[in-house]
């Protein structure tokens, strides 16, 4: 998805539905298509605002100013990745039949209750446990599954925390000490060396900058043993369908089962 888009979307969400910010996204979602050939006089008019708050928008969602706010319409991963949820998911429902989906989704089920490296998993447990500030981000389905680990570790009463706004992820990770934990969903291992949603993939250096301890949940095996990864939990895919997000509710379960079992043991013996 286009950095762009998502941004206008966290808005939609999350936003006052009175508000001139949520005015501003829903009309602009509605001509996202076209939006990179108007004039922020164009924009303005269809805001029914003037050309100075369209400028301050686009500060406020993160752009230098509309010109950089305009080159940001044009990157669609939904063109060029691959691994694209309608190139991948969308596109292989058309030429398979649901049966044929649904067996690729337990042969990936299969495969981690094989494979998963539960030693990993108890050492995450851990330090959810014995670290005060946890937090959890990832990217569009990704970032559900940041939200999955979140609410399960509630009901442990362990509180982590995240956001989907991509801009305040990366102002935390970079903000983050060494007393900070971060648990990062990522299937590519992308997020921690790219900007996915713009232009051009453009290197990402705030993990370079972090002082907090970083966790990788990712199929990619390469970064098992990337210089930025504190802890990585590796799964196995089986196919070439990319149903991760599936993987991950599995992870986040053992999870937050280990950190509910080594709560207990550390009670028992306080």
């Amino acid at each position: 998805m286009n950095e762009l888009l998502n941004r206008l979307l966290i808005i939609l969400n999350e936003g006052k539905v009175e508000s001139t910010y949520y005015h501003i996204s829903k009309k602009l979602i509605s001509i996202f298509n076209s939006l990179g050939e108007f004039s922020i006089s164009k924009v303005a008019a269809i805001c029914n605002v003037s050309k100075s708050t369209i400028s301050k928008f686009c500060r406020d969602i993160g752009y230098e100013d509309y010109s950089a706010f305009k080159e940001a319409t044009k990157y669609y991963s939904v063109n060029n990745n691959k691994l694209n949820f309608n190139n991948n998911i969308i596109n292989y429902l058309e030429n398979h039949s649901l049966e044929e989906y649904t067996e690729s989704i337990v042969n990936q089920i299969n495969l981690i209750s094989k494979k998963l490296n539960m030693k990993n998993i108890d050492e995450l447990a851990k330090d959810i446990y014995h670290y005060d500030n946890v937090a959890a981000f990832g990217l569009l389905f990704s970032q559900s599954s940041a939200v999955d680990l979140q609410i399960k570790l509630a009901y442990q009463q362990k509180n982590i925390f995240t956001h989907s706004s991509d801009l305040l992820q990366d102002k935390y990770i970079r903000n983050a000490k060494e007393d900070t934990l971060i648990i990062i969903f990522s299937n590519s291992g992308n997020y921690l060396s790219k900007y996915q949603m713009v232009e051009g993939n453009r290197k990402k250096s705030l993990f370079e900058e972090t002082k907090a301890k970083i966790v990788l949940i990712t199929s990619n095996s390469e970064m098992i043993n990337n210089k930025l990864v504190d802890l990585c939990i590796n799964f196995q895919h089986s196919n070439t369908v990319q149903i991760h997000s599936f993987a991950f509710q599995i992870i986040s379960d053992m999870i937050a089962l280990q950190y509910k079992l080594y709560k207990e043991e550390k009670q028992r013996r306080a």
